[in-house]
C-alpha cells in the first residue's frame, strides 16, 4: 500500500502501486486541485467547492469496485490498470470552472486530456512509459474507441464509475439528497457479458432511482439559474474581451495576451500555457480586469466577482421589448446587457449509439436474455415525456432595470 485518500464519498481509497501514485504527484495531476467541480453551481450551493482532483479519485474507486468483481476476471491485470488510469485521468484536461470554460475556449476537455497525456515535453507520458503503459491505449478508452470493447465500458457509458461518482459527490457536497444511490447493490450485481455490462432484473428500481437522481441533479443544481448566469456572464466576459482585442485594445492585465490572444487568434490555447490556468489564476486575472479602462469590461468582471448576475426570465417579448428600451436609454450595450437563449434539454436516459459510443443499459431477464432497460422500467415512457418536454426561450440583463 502506497497512499490513502480519506474520502467523505467513498470513505478509504487505496493506491496500491507506484505508477499511480507517480501520476498523482504530477503538476498536471495536482493542477486539478485548484479547479472547482461545478464551476458556477458554487454560486447557488455555498459548499460545493469541491474539486476536479478528488473527483478523479473517486472515479479511480467505483471503476477499482467494479473490476474486483469476479465477472471481470476476463479482463487482465494490464487492462485493468489502463481503465484505471482513464479513470484517474479522464479529468484531466478541465479548464477553469470546468465546463464553464469549455463556452469560450472552442477546445473540448476531452481533447485537452488526450494532448496533456501524450505530450512528450509533459510528465504523464514518460510515467506511463516506463511502466510499459502505451499513452494512446488509455486515451481511447477515455473517449470511448478502444478496440477492445469491455475496456470503454466502465469511462464511457450509460451507466459508468464517472457518472456514478459526480452524482454522489455533487449531491453529498451541495448538501442535496437527490442523488442517493444504491451504487454497492449495483456494483455488486453487475455482469460482463458479450462486451456488455449487463445487470440483472432485480436492479430495475435501482437503475430508475439513478436516471431521477440525474435529473433531479440537473434540474435542481446542474441547471440551477445560478450556475447558468455565472456561465453566462463567463462568455459575455471573454466575448468583450475578445471584441477589445479585434479593437487593439491595450490591457492593463498582461496575462490576457500572454493567454488568450492564441486563442482569439488561432482558436486555442497551446497546452503548456493551459496547463498555467486554473480557477485561482483566472480569478486573479478578473480581479485585475476591473481595473481596465473599459466601463463594460469592469464591470462584467465586478458582477462575476461579488455574484452580481443578470436577472433570469422566461421570454416574453412584450416585456424584453421594454427592458431593451429601458436599457438602450441607459446606454448600455444589448450586445452585453441583454442575453436570449435557450436552455438545452435535459437528457434522462436513450437507448442506443449515441456519438458512437452505445448509451443502452442491459437488463438479464429471468430467462437469461439480455434486453434493454426501457422494457423492463416502468418509468419508460414517463422518461420519453420528459424529454419532449418543450424549452421556453429565457433572457438575462441586469436586475435594477426591473
Amino acid at each position: 500500500m502506497q497512499k490513502v485518500f480519506r474520502d467523505s464519498v467513498h470513505g478509504d481509497i487505496f493506491f496500491e502501486k507506484d505508477m499511480f501514485v507517480e501520476i498523482l504527484n504530477t503538476p498536471e495531476m495536482q493542477r486539478l486541485r485548484r479547479i472547482f467541480q461545478l464551476g458556477g453551481s458554487q454560486f447557488a450551493f455555498s459548499s460545493a467547492t469541491h474539486t476536479r482532483f478528488m473527483h478523479c479519485i473517486g472515479v479511480y474507486e467505483v471503476v477499482n469496485q467494479f473490476i474486483n468483481l469476479s465477472e471481470f476476471n476476463s479482463i487482465d491485470e494490464k487492462e485493468k490498470d489502463l481503465i484505471k488510469l482513464a479513470g484517474l485521468m479522464h479529468d484531466i484536461g478541465h479548464g477553469p470552472f470546468s465546463h464553464t470554460f469549455e463556452k469560450v475556449s472552442n477546445k473540448s476537455h476531452e481533447e485537452y486530456s488526450a494532448e496533456i497525456i501524450s505530450n512528450k515535453k509533459g510528465n504523464i507520458r514518460p510515467i506511463l512509459e516506463k511502466y510499459q503503459i502505451n499513452p494512446d491505449e488509455v486515451i481511447s478508452i477515455i473517449k470511448g474507441k478502444h478496440p477492445k470493447k469491455q475496456l470503454n465500458l466502465l469511462i464511457s457509458s450509460q451507466l459508468d464509475a464517472d457518472r456514478i461518482d459526480y452524482l454522489k459527490r455533487d449531491s453529498y457536497n451541495c448538501g442535496v439528497n437527490y442523488a442517493s444511490l444504491d451504487t454497492s447493490f449495483l456494483i455488486r450485481n453487475a455482469k460482463l457479458i458479450d462486451d456488455k455490462i449487463v445487470y440483472p432484473i432485480k436492479t430495475v428500481y435501482a437503475i430508475e432511482s439513478y436516471l431521477l437522481g440525474r435529473y433531479h441533479m440537473y434540474k435542481q443544481v446542474y441547471e440551477h439559474k445560478a450556475s447558468i448566469a455565472f456561465d453566462t456572464h463567463f462568455r459575455i466576459l471573454f466575448l468583450r474581451l475578445k471584441d477589445l482585442y479585434d479593437l487593439n485594445f491595450k490591457f492593463k492585465e498582461k496575462r490576457i495576451s500572454k493567454y488568450f490572444y492564441s486563442m482569439f487568434d488561432r482558436g486555442e490555447i497551446p497546452v503548456d500555457l493551459y496547463l498555467e490556468l486554473d480557477d485561482m489564476t483566472t480569478i486573479d486575472i478578473i480581479k485585475n480586469l476591473v481595473k481596465e479602462n473599459d466601463e463594460i469590461l469592469s464591470d462584467l468582471s465586478n458582477r462575476i466577482l461579488n455574484r452580481q448576475f443578470f436577472n433570469f426570465k422566461v421570454a416574453d417579448e412584450f416585456k424584453a421589448k421594454e427592458i431593451k428600451n429601458k436599457l438602450k436609454a441607459k446606454g448600455l450595450d444589448l450586445k452585453y446587457y441583454f442575453i436570449e437563449f435557450k436552455p438545452k434539454k435535459t437528457l434522462i436516459y436513450k437507448d442506443g449509439i449515441i456519438d458512437g459510443k452505445d448509451q443502452s443499459i442491459y437488463i438479464q431477464d429471468s430467462n437469461g436474455k439480455i434486453k434493454s432497460f426501457n422494457e423492463f422500467s416502468l418509468l419508460a415512457n414517463t422518461i420519453k415525456e420528459i424529454e419532449h418536454e418543450k424549452i421556453a426561450k429565457k433572457y438575462m440583463f441586469p436586475k435594477e432595470m426591473v
